[in-house]
C-alpha cells in the first residue's frame, strides 16, 4: 500500500510538504508542487480520508436534508448539488425525512456525530433545537426552497409572494376571478408565502378573497385528490385553480379525470414547479418554474464560502463573520395550454 512517505522520497520532499499540497495548507512552489502531483499520479497514491480530516479539522463531507426524494424537485436539487460539490473534493450525505419531523430530528443527530463539514437542508417545518447545535459548533447550515423563523442561517430560494402573485395575475389578466388555490398546510414557509401573494393579486385586482377556494391538505396524494374535488364542487365552480406543488398537481389531473371535466375546456391550471413531464401533458401545463441552475450554483456557492470562511477564522482566531444573506430568486411564468382566457365557452355557472 503507497503511503505519504513513499510520495515524499519519490518527488524528493518531505512527509509535511506533501500534506500542505494536498490539504492546501501552506503555500508550496509551483515546481515543488508539481512534483509532488506527478509522484502521486505516478504511484497512484489514495490519501487517508481519516488522516486527511485530523490535519485539516475537516470531513469534507455535507449532510442534505430534503423533505421528500420522491419530489421531482427535490430530486433534481440534490443531483445538482452533488454534481456541483464533488469537483471540491466533498461527499455528500442524502437525508429523506418523507415531511416527517421524527425522522428529521434523527437526521439531524446522525449529521450531528458525522460531523459534517455543512448542511443543506429543506426543513419539514417543525421546530427543531438541533439546527441550534449545528451553529454553535460553527457548522454551516444553508437553508434551501424552506425556511424556519427562527433560523440562523441564509435561505437560498425563490421569492414565493413574488410567485403566488405570478400565478394569479396571469389567471386574472385572463378573466378569471373565480381561482382556487390547492396547497399544503399554510403553516409551511412556501405555501404561506404564495399564498399571501395570491391574496394580494386578489387585491390588487379589486377582487374579493372567498376563503372557501383555498383548499389546504395533508402532503400526500390521496389527501391531494380529496382537496381538488371539494373545489371541483363548489357552487359556483372555480374557473380556475393554482396548485402549489407538484402532488397537488397530480391530484387535481386525477380529480378532473375522476369527474369528466377537461383542462383548460372546464378548467384553467397553473402548477407550481416545472418537471419534465409538465410540457408531455394534453395540454400541455402552464407552470412557475424555479430557475433551478441558479438556485443550485447559489446554495453550493454559499455554503463553500461559509466553510472557507469557517477554516480562515479557526485558523486566524478571528470573530465569527456576519451570516450570509438570503438569496431571494426570481421564479418565471412559462405558459402554456392548461390557462385560457375566460370565455362563453365555460358554462355560465361557473363565470363567477
Amino acid at each position: 500500500m503507497v503511503t505519504i512517505s513513499d510520495v515524499a522520497r519519490r518527488a524528493g520532499v518531505s512527509t509535511a510538504t506533501v500534506s500542505h499540497v494536498l490539504n492546501g495548507t501552506r503555500f508550496v512552489s509551483p515546481a515543488t508542487r508539481q512534483r509532488v502531483l506527478a509522484a502521486i499520479e505516478e504511484l497512484r497514491y489514495q490519501p487517508s480520508a481519516v488522516a486527511r480530516g485530523l490535519a485539516t479539522n475537516k470531513t469534507y463531507t455535507v449532510g442534505m436534508v430534503v423533505a421528500d426524494i420522491t419530489n421531482p424537485f427535490f430530486a433534481q436539487l440534490v443531483r445538482g448539488v452533488e454534481d456541483r460539490l464533488a469537483p471540491s473534493g466533498y461527499g455528500l450525505f442524502i437525508c429523506n425525512t418523507d415531511e416527517r419531523p421524527e425522522r428529521e430530528a434523527d437526521y439531524l443527530d446522525l449529521l450531528l456525530r458525522k460531523r459534517v463539514d455543512g448542511l443543506v437542508v429543506a426543513p419539514t417545518g417543525a421546530l427543531q433545537p438541533r439546527y441550534g447545535d449545528f451553529v454553535r459548533r460553527g457548522t454551516p447550515v444553508v437553508y434551501v426552497d424552506r425556511r424556519l423563523p427562527e433560523a440562523a442561517g441564509p435561505f437560498v430560494g425563490i421569492d414565493n409572494v413574488a410567485a403566488g402573485y405570478l400565478a394569479t395575475e396571469h389567471l386574472l389578466r385572463l378573466g378569471h376571478r373565480r381561482i382556487g388555490f390547492l396547497a399544503r398546510h399554510p403553516s409551511l414557509y412556501t405555501v404561506s408565502g404564495r399564498i399571501g401573494g395570491y391574496r394580494r393579486a386578489l387585491a390588487d385586482f379589486g377582487v374579493a378573497v372567498d376563503e372557501g377556494l383555498i383548499c389546504t391538505v395533508s402532503p400526500y396524494q390521496e389527501r391531494a385528490v380529496e382537496g381538488a374535488h371539494r373545489l371541483l364542487t363548489m357552487e359556483p365552480r372555480p374557473t380556475a385553480v393554482i396548485t402549489g406543488n407538484h402532488i397537488m398537481t397530480l391530484g387535481l389531473l386525477q380529480a378532473l379525470q375522476e369527474r369528466g371535466l377537461r383542462i383548460p375546456e372546464d378548467l384553467s391550471v397553473v402548477c407550481f414547479d416545472d418537471h419534465a413531464w409538465s410540457p408531455l401533458f394534453s395540454p400541455p401545463l402552464t407552470v412557475i418554474a424555479h430557475p433551478m441552475e441558479e438556485l443550485v450554483q447559489t446554495v453550493v456557492t454559499t455554503l463553500l464560502e461559509a466553510i472557507a470562511a469557517r477554516g480562515q477564522r479557526e485558523g486566524e482566531g478571528a470573530a465569527s463573520p456576519p451570516t450570509p444573506s438570503d438569496v431571494l430568486l426570481p421564479a418565471r411564468l412559462v405558459v402554456r395550454g392548461s390557462s385560457r382566457p375566460l370565455s362563453d365557452a365555460y358554462p355560465a355557472a361557473c363565470a363567477g
